[in-house]
């Protein structure tokens, strides 16, 4: 049987195309005019137009490539978009020959001690929901902030209970949460990748299981707020695309989010320089809902007060 004139000896060809002509619901998908936001009359099927480059010989396309077969054995990820390196190239550019910055993934940070990544505590059921501590589930990290639901507040006792799996001094339970904490869904969210601060007066909360949380522990290198700057980076945020994966029905990062790189600065004078934007904007917001929170204290009127200090 004669191989196909794309065939190539421990090779294999990936077609990371975008769109296959219908949406998730089945109906077909159609190209949306970019200045108008109406649709138009042409199906939206990127990946007929690479299969019919690919049956042409034509492989000058970004979605098209190949991979070695041994890296794809070795990972034993077959997914086309975690080999498709174009969003790597962004950062990589953005960096190049900027001496005040070197990339690293977040693999080599940690394993080199420059911060600390772990879990939440787990998930109390919904008819658990009737205390004074803040249950935070993914829905509740939205842009830089974790939002406490106070429809989602369960008992201190059972908080602790959640903290003890988590704690290593068992005398004194706590939450293991610090002010200015990072904290991302890594599961069943849209915002994967989207870090938030903890802050101040919100660590005695329960998180769900399925969020990231990252802690600088080089403070001569960089603290949180430089943390929180360079995780927000356009080009470093663009990166999650290639990592994050659907299981089943639900989005999926798992250790992969180890691969995402970011600008580690040389010294703390240039993590300040870089960041100072950031630690002035959530300092001075912490200055303010405390100024906010002792004055509802003298009122005397009751308001529900749940971002407690």
């Amino acid at each position: 049987m004669d191989k196909p004139s794309w065939y190539k000896k421990g090779k294999v060809l990936v077609v990371n195309a975008q769109t296959c002509g219908i949406n998730k619901d089945g109906n077909e998908q159609y190209i949306v005019n970019p200045e108008t936001g109406f649709r138009t009359e042409d199906i939206d099927d990127d990946l007929a137009i690479c299969c019919e480059k690919i049956i042409q010989g034509d492989f000058d396309r970004e979605e098209v490539f190949y991979q070695d077969y041994k890296v794809l054995i070795e990972k034993d990820i077959y997914v086309p978009q975690y080999y498709d390196k174009r969003t790597l190239h962004d950062i990589e550019s953005c960096f190049q020959g900027n001496s005040d910055f070197t990339l690293m993934c977040l693999g080599e940070m940690l394993s080199q001690g420059l911060i600390t990544i772990f879990g939440g505590h787990g998930s109390p059921s919904v008819d658990q929901r009737l205390g004074t501590v803040p249950y935070i589930k993914v829905s509740d990290l939205r842009a830089g902030h974790v939002n406490i639901n106070p429809t989602n507040m369960i008992p201190f006792e059972l908080a602790k209970e959640f903290w003890a799996k988590k704690s290593k001094n068992k005398d004194n339970i706590s939450s293991g949460l610090k002010p200015y904490d990072l904290i991302s869904p890594e599961r069943a969210s849209k915002n994967i990748g989207e870090f938030c601060v903890l802050m101040p007066g919100q660590e005695a909360s329960v998180f769900t299981k399925e969020v990231i949380i990252i802690r600088s522990t080089a403070p001569d290198k960089f603290d949180q707020f430089y943390l929180m700057w360079a995780l927000s980076l356009k080009e470093v945020r663009k990166q999650w695309q290639r990592i994050v994966f659907m299981q089943t029905n639900r989005e999926d990062v798992g250790k992969r989010m180890l691969e995402i790189k970011i600008p580690v600065p040389k010294n703390i004078s240039i993590a300040n320089k870089y960041s100072k934007s950031f630690k002035d904007y959530y300092i001075g917001l912490e200055k303010n809902r405390s100024k906010f929170i002792k004055e509802l204290k003298k009122s005397n009127f009751e308001h529900h007060i749940y971002l407690k200090s």
